[in-house]
């Protein structure tokens, strides 16, 4: 028989039994949308994480608490990065054009009655360059404003909106747990990043923060962006603390730290790694129910045979050779799982679309993507599927002999 009669013919022993063929298909595409919504959603959350690193720009660079170990910090560890590290390492110009360190606090802002429990980030103006920032209203604090310990404050749009409602912010003076602060510029809309509201900061000098608020005497991280190559400026940074630390690291074994410089490439590079091997892992599980689909067809399609087992004696009886009995229930498994593979990457599609709208409403920058690679792989996987489980019914159908398969009650 050529390949279309065969593929006719299948088709239309399919459709005498429809509902069946429907309820075999079902495993195959819930296996392959599965599959679907997995690679879908792990390129959108990868496109996320690798859009929100990359913000920081190539050249930025972090100094951390907590060894250069991998794992967790060491106890202790995170209050290594001492405010007079950034003292010091802030005269490296050559080294760095621009540095901030960080202090973060919780703390109560309000103003008149309303109030608002805000993450509050003592630094310096530099860190407008590190992290991009762009003003709505007003400017940044100055340098200046930075060595006078002046009692100014820099806020989100959504505290102003919160704080202010239609009200010009600028020149008000809010109180951050009691102490009174002036607004002088408000930074543009950000949106979230890494599940937090960029929005909802207020950045202060870090010397008023230790004067006012009593900031403790190490600050979270300091960040900076890179004068010379980043490879060249991490390695300076390093001998830099080292000098700071007192560490003895003539070998450069990072592990002896008790900080550590990384960069925005790096941090790429790892968010990169653990979000392939997590969808790698999601699609895995899902993968199983493709296993699941590709029995129920082949306990389909051997139901199939021995229904028709007087069909295939009959047609053998007229001339069918084993081999076109073969190739029809071979097409039929094939048929069933393609046609399921291509239902469930509709369906995965349309789930990671919807998916996606719901995650966007928490966390903005998450782009919709369906690789085609996946969609490819999702229909090859069918078909491979329908060989596979297939092959086993199609084989014992072609096996049968006429005269007693035209005997078959």
């Amino acid at each position: 028989m050529r390949f279309t009669d065969v593929v006719r013919t299948a088709a239309v022993g399919l459709r005498q039994n429809l509902f069946r063929s429907l309820l075999a298909a079902l495993g195959i595409v819930i296996g392959i949308g599965s599959v679907i919504v997995m690679l879908s959603l792990g390129k959108g959350a990868e496109g996320l994480i690798l859009g929100q690193v990359s913000s920081f720009g190539p050249n930025t660079i972090f100094i951390q608490p907590g060894g250069g170990e991998s794992g967790p910090p060491r106890p202790g560890a995170l209050t290594t990065i001492k405010y007079r590290d950034w003292q010091a390492i802030r005269r490296r110009t050559d080294v760095l054009s621009a540095i901030a360190p960080v202090s973060l606090l919780e703390v109560s802002a309000t103003f008149g009655s309303e109030k608002k429990t805000v993450s509050l980030n003592g630094t310096t103006s530099d860190i407008a360059a590190v992290n991009n920032l762009r003003m709505a209203e007003g400017g940044f604090f100055t340098d200046d404003d930075l060595d006078a310990a002046r009692s100014v404050a820099v806020i989100g749009t959504q505290i102003a909106t919160d704080l202010f409602g239609d009200r010009d912010p600028l020149g008000e003076r809010i109180r951050l747990n009691r102490k009174s602060f002036t607004v002088v510029g408000v930074v543009a809309p950000q949106g979230t990043q890494f599940f937090q509201n960029l929005d909802e900061r207020i950045y202060i000098p870090i010397t008023a923060m230790r004067k006012e608020l009593s900031a403790p005497d190490y600050v979270n991280f300091i960040a900076g962006v890179a004068a010379i190559p980043v490879p060249a400026a991490q390695e300076e940074l390093r001998l830099e603390m080292r000098d700071l630390h007192g560490i003895a690291n003539p070998t450069g074994d990072t592990a002896k730290d008790d900080f550590r410089v990384g960069s925005s490439v790096e941090a790429a590079a790892v968010f990169g790694s653990i979000a392939t091997v997590l969808t790698l892992f999601l699609t895995a599980i899902a993968s199983v129910s493709l296993l699941v689909g590709g029995i129920g067809i082949m306990n389909i399609m051997l139901v199939s045979v021995t229904e028709r087992t007087r069909e295939i004696g009959l047609r053998m009886a007229v001339g069918a050779a084993r081999r076109d009995v073969l190739g029809q229930f071979l097409a039929e498994a094939v048929l069933l799982t393609v046609g399921g593979g291509i239902i469930g990457v509709a369906g995965g599609a349309l789930f990671s679309f919807l998916a996606g709208l719901i995650i966007e409403r928490f966390q903005s920058g998450w782009l919709f993507a369906v690789p085609l690679d996946a969609v490819l792989l999702a229909v090859g996987t069918a078909a491979a599927a329908g060989l596979a489980f297939g092959f086993y019914p199609a084989l014992r159908a072609s096996r049968l002999d006429p005269i007693v398969a035209l005997r078959f009650e």
